[in-house]
């Protein structure tokens, strides 16, 4: 899976329920601490201003995702850091050094921050976790400290509370990144697996060009208006060499034909096993007085040189109309037709469709 499509199917949705996520508990947290108030008025605000900042960080994403993931994930982990962590050292130096009593003063936030850090380490990719064991650490480090140096303010309910929230949470961060590493391992080696399974799955196996399949998903990324011609290529009395060399002579025949087609055209194209002996190749705009140039130049390459043990090889090409890319099955039935047209006049020749309109079609051999 490349980095584009990545950021589709995971970050990009992960990203926007963190985000969400967030929003809900600064709503809670909004409505808490306006019904219990504090003796702090910044604690009625505070989470309005973070709800504030990440409905912006959400509406920024919303505009352009896949641009903008990264930056509003760092912003994310920005946020989180300097609403929190300057918080948590203002109470807890301050009740060092006697202004106040720590398990009276300090606010009821820490849930949040062990949703925040969790939730980032959970959904993010494992490269973020830094950020969320950063932000944890700082927040959760000087409260265990203190009240482990106070034990008078440990021995109350408030700081059996805190000691109990913190300190296992802080555990539970230790064991998700170990786990989150092994989870992103062994999804790495399932996508790995998929693409590997639908590469497989696309391509023929013996001359490794498309098959059907693949060729239609490779259509399938292609705007429907785009203009195309189709080259529908059959080898002539293939049947022949496999009766007269052996089928595994005639393999080697379509690995060397499939190679020479590669070589022809620079341009973007598609090119498959359509079945058999049969290619086929997808022209993407192709200028409309050079078609039978072009496919000239693939018959050229197809019988210029002998093929080791057979000889000489040739194919009869038959060529489309130029249509776009939606009309795809018309232009198959219009080279197809085309193809048994050559057949029918000698073989070993370029057959445009609306050559088959200007003469009577017989029967193919």
């Amino acid at each position: 899976m490349d980095d584009r499509n990545d950021q589709k199917n995971i970050l990009i949705p992960a990203t926007y329920r963190l985000l969400i996520v967030t929003l809900l508990s600064s709503i809670i947290y909004t409505v808490l601490f306006n019904v219990y108030s504090t003796p702090f008025t910044i604690h009625a605000f505070q989470p309005g201003i973070i709800f504030f900042l990440h409905l912006t960080l959400l509406i920024y994403l919303y505009k352009n995702p896949i641009r903008r993931v990264h930056r509003v994930i760092n912003a994310y982990g920005a946020v989180i850091l300097f609403t929190t962590v300057p918080n948590t050292l203002y109470f807890t130096i301050n009740a060092w050094q006697g202004d106040w009593r720590f398990v009276d003063t300090f606010p009821p936030f820490s849930g949040m921050i062990i949703l925040t850090t969790t939730l980032m380490m959970l959904m993010l990719p494992e490269k973020y976790n830094k950020l969320a064991v950063i932000t944890w650490i700082l927040n959760a480090f000087p409260v265990l400290l203190f009240l482990l140096t106070h034990q008078e303010e440990l021995q109350t309910p408030r700081g059996y509370d805190l000691l109990f929230l913190f300190g296992p949470a802080s555990l539970l961060i230790l064991l998700i990144v170990p786990y989150q590493r092994g989870i992103n391992s062994h999804m790495h080696k399932i996508v790995f697996d998929l693409q590997h399974s639908q590469q497989a799955a696309e391509r023929d196996f013996l001359t490794d060009v498309y098959n059907r399949r693949g060729l239609e998903s490779w259509l399938n990324n292609v705007n429907p208006s785009t203009k195309a011609c189709v080259l529908l290529m059959d080898i002539d009395h293939f049947k022949t060499v496999n009766d007269r060399f052996g089928h595994s002579v005639g393999d080697r025949v379509l690995i060397e034909f499939a190679s020479r087609l590669r070589t022809v055209y620079q341009g973007k194209y598609g090119l498959a096993r359509w079945g058999g002996e049969e290619f086929m190749i997808v022209i993407l705009n192709p200028k409309a007085n050079k078609t039978k140039v072009l496919a000239e130049l693939f018959r050229s390459a197809i019988n210029r040189l002998p093929y080791k043990d057979v000889g000489k090889v040739t194919a009869s090409i038959g060529v489309s109309s130029i249509n776009e890319i939606k009309h795809f099955s018309t232009m198959v039935e219009e080279a197809d037709r085309a193809v048994y047209f050559g057949k029918d006049n000698g073989r070993d020749q370029v057959a445009l469709y609306r050559d088959t309109l200007e003469k009577p079609q017989n029967s193919a051999d």
